[in-house]
């Protein structure tokens, strides 16, 4: 992105919290990126620093204090700050970047918007755009930011490709044709996805064949929209870091990130967000005039309902998943609990137990309920729901579905787990 603002360098020596210094860093109005400690003096001075942070973790230990980054810090000839292992909170961190440095603080959601639009029309031109519309808040940042910035030139496509949650087809199609007056082209998919996904059931090569099929499935929608030049994602920055940005070691792919084939059809990618993290993105939203209701919507994953199937996905085992997560969710709401987490779902095990029903042994699903509270997706924690809610739904759930006969929450912190199973 084209941008005027003082950035500030965050070189990351494999921090957990690597991002909490950048978050800090942003809520002062300031632009910053992170790069590993691996980063070539090339890859630094491209960025002009102002300023250059060293983050190496809140409990440094000696191998990691050891360390040395490629490219000499003081070489640049700006200030360096080494957060070794002090508090990175914005009040901490503001005398060194506004008091000795004097970076302007003017990296603000109304910039980011203006530049984000220019930046959309600089590389389109008078060219035709093709969106992947998944109704979350990162897609319908994208959509209203590509619309603003190109119009007609945007062709919006949602694929339903059978890995939706209950009813969410229809909500998407009906929120940004009758809401946005977008133009969304609504492509059927679920069986071609599914006969793909038979008999897989490794979580990564079910990443990798949802993202492929889906730049598939664009290309032959780019056709019959005339062949557009450009692909807009709703790329953003954890995925580019948990996919193993910049040679990082990766923590999983993303299916629109490690996921994408090398030779797609398209001129290039239109990735809007691929700098902002998730709270930024919200943001975004609500001062773009998106509806709560789609600018505060937790996370969906993109491979959707495919990595909360665990081992090979299945018609019966995602109809499964679907009703037992619509219980959960509601439930959530319905206990007024939403706003304590920032994800909550349901996820079908691969594991079958011995259970009883109607005086009968039965040999059925375990279903796992998951509620996590997170700043920043990089690290969680669970969230503690009350034991009469989590019973209540364990009732609901065995009594709506007879292929689940046990019901478990997971009470695992990320790290070490991730917020997803697969």
């Amino acid at each position: 992105m084209t941008r005027q603002h003082d950035t500030v360098v965050i070189l990351d020596f494999g921090a957990i919290n690597s991002q909490a210094a950048a978050k800090s860093v942003r809520s002062l109005n300031i632009y910053c990126e992170v790069l590993p400690c691996t980063a070539t003096a090339e890859r630094i001075s491209a960025l002009a620093p102002k300023a250059i942070m060293l983050q190496r973790g809140a409990a440094c230990g000696e191998a990691t204090l050891r360390r040395q980054p490629a490219a000499d810090p003081e070489a640049f000839g700006v200030p360096v700050l080494d957060l070794a292992d002090r508090a990175c909170d914005a009040e901490t961190l503001k005398p060194f970047l506004v008091g000795q440095c004097g970076l302007k603080q003017d990296w603000t959601v109304a910039a980011f918007i203006d530049e984000a639009i220019a930046d959309i029309r600089r590389t389109v031109g008078d060219r035709k755009v093709l969106l992947a519309m998944s109704g979350g808040v990162d897609s319908s940042v994208c959509a209203v930011l590509a619309h603003r910035a190109v119009g007609r030139q945007l062709t919006c496509v949602f694929v339903d490709h059978g890995l939706m949650r209950k009813d969410e087809p229809q909500e998407v199609c009906s929120v940004f044709r009758d809401r946005f007056g977008i133009a969304l082209r609504h492509v059927d998919a679920r069986d071609r996805f599914l006969d793909k996904l038979a008999g897989v059931g490794d979580p990564e090569r079910k990443r990798k064949i949802i993202g492929e099929e889906f730049i598939r499935v664009f290309e032959e929608e780019a056709r019959s929209a005339g062949e557009p030049d450009y692909l807009v994602q709703g790329t953003i920055y954890p995925d580019i870091i948990e996919s193993g940005w910049d040679g990082g070691k990766p923590v999983k792919a993303h299916h629109n990130v490690g996921g994408l084939p090398k030779n797609i059809a398209f001129k290039g990618l239109v990735e809007p967000l691929k700098y902002l993290f998730k709270d930024e993105v919200r943001q975004v939203a609500l001062a773009l005039g998106i509806p709560a209701s789609i600018a505060m919507r937790q996370p969906f994953p993109g491979p959707g309902l495919g990595v909360r199937c665990l081992g090979e996905v299945t018609r019966e085992k995602l109809d499964i998943l679907r009703e037992a997560d619509a219980i959960f969710r509601q439930a959530i709401l319905d206990a007024g609990l939403e706003q304590q987490a920032s994800q909550y779902f349901a996820v079908l095990t691969g594991n079958r137990s011995v259970g009883v029903s109607n005086d009968a042994r039965t040999y059925a699903y375990t279903v796992a309920l998951r509620a996590v509270k997170t700043s920043d997706f990089m690290t969680a924690r669970f969230v503690p729901v009350p034991m009469e809610v989590l019973e209540t739904v364990s009732g609901k759930i065995t009594a709506a579905l007879p292929q689940v006969n046990r019901v478990v929450y997971d009470i695992t912190h990320k790290p070490p787990a991730t917020i997803e199973w697969e």
